[in-house]
């Protein structure tokens, strides 16, 4: 009987931990993108709790909502968001999340696109000629990214031989190799780790694909489609889009985790402090590049998704001649 209450009592301890991260991680990653900026900036920035003020005042305002807006523009944050939490739940971007059901890294793919789906229903249903412009953007963004982003979970797959996350990302402890899984493991894990940094700046439209504090409308991809949301919505909207990014920061940090996990034994603890800490330390780099960085030409993007693609590749290599093909 001990026992039993002992492990619900951690189980529930991990769901409230979890859920936790889940509300307070992304306006904590996107305070400390700005708090960065505004550093090198020889500005103070905003403070550490402002996107919680943000959002509440969202929250208490009421919607300017268009004639020309059907239910669909509402009914896209709501899915989007619930999409994005049930990404947050499969995916193994912390390392303390608790239980969750075979995440198989396409299953994983096809989510993020039906997330950006949603949010292309609402900027179209908006009538703007600004979302039109955005979500065109966006699309093509996405059909660019994509491929690279499936390639390196792919190599993963490939060196683990497994095609679920959950097993992949727990590859050090019971797939094998142990937790010195060798100098080749390490860098198979940083490839992707690296990739999946690249890609997540595309996804979330950051520098150097798109610059999110621009005032020209026409060079906006993802403000460009929340031009005509408000309020609650756009509450909605603003913190789906800071949890996806929390969620792509987790993964590229748990890719450099395991890297260290491969070359030196890691406990439980360690890894999901070391989780924490790579997202934080990965935005605070994001904010350093949104800093020194400048924004690529529209043409010039696909030159950039190609480094994503070589990383990835590179990866793929290294994990078939590790003897990783294993399904």
């Amino acid at each position: 009987m001990n026992d039993i209450n002992t492990d619900v009592l951690r189980s529930c301890s991990h769901w409230i931990l979890f859920v936790s991260s889940i509300a307070i991680l992304p306006p904590v990653c996107l305070t400390l993108i700005r708090k960065t900026k505004a550093r090198l900036q020889s500005r103070i920035g905003p403070p550490l709790l402002q996107p919680f003020y943000d959002l509440i005042k969202l929250c208490r305002k009421s919607e300017t909502v268009s004639s020309t807006m059907s239910g669909m523009f509402r009914l896209a944050s709501v899915a989007g968001l619930a999409t994005i939490i049930l990404l947050a739940w499969l995916t193994p971007w912390l390392s303390y999340k608790p239980w969750s059901p075979s995440a198989d890294l396409f299953l994983i793919i096809y989510l993020f696109a039906l997330a950006r789906v949603f949010s292309l229903l609402g900027a179209l249903d908006s009538g703007s000629a600004f979302g039109a412009f955005g979500a065109s953007r966006e699309v093509t963004l996405g059909l660019l990214v994509e491929p690279a982003l499936m390639l390196g979970l792919v190599a993963l797959g490939l060196f683990c031989g497994s095609s679920d996350l959950r097993m992949i990302f727990s590859y050090p402890q019971t797939i094998g190799g142990g937790a010195a899984a060798g100098a080749g493991a390490a860098g198979i894990w940083l490839l992707v780790g690296i990739a999946i940094l690249l890609a997540s700046l595309i996804e979330l439209s950051r520098m150097p694909v798109d610059d999110p504090t621009t005032h020209l409308e026409l060079t906006m991809v993802h403000e460009a489609m929340v031009l005509e949301a408000s309020g609650r919505n756009l509450a909605l909207i603003e913190f789906a889009h800071a949890l996806r990014m929390s969620i792509f920061f987790g993964l590229s940090a748990q890719c450099f985790v395991h890297a260290l996990a491969s070359v030196c034994r890691i406990n439980t603890l360690t890894q999901g402090i070391l989780s924490v800490v790579g997202i934080f330390g990965i935005a605070i780099f994001v904010g350093v590049l949104e800093s020194l960085a400048v924004k690529l030409q529209w043409r010039k993007v696909p030159e950039f998704v190609a480094y994503v693609v070589s990383m990835s590749l590179l990866a793929a290599f290294v994990a078939a001649g590790n003897g990783g093909i294993k399904l």
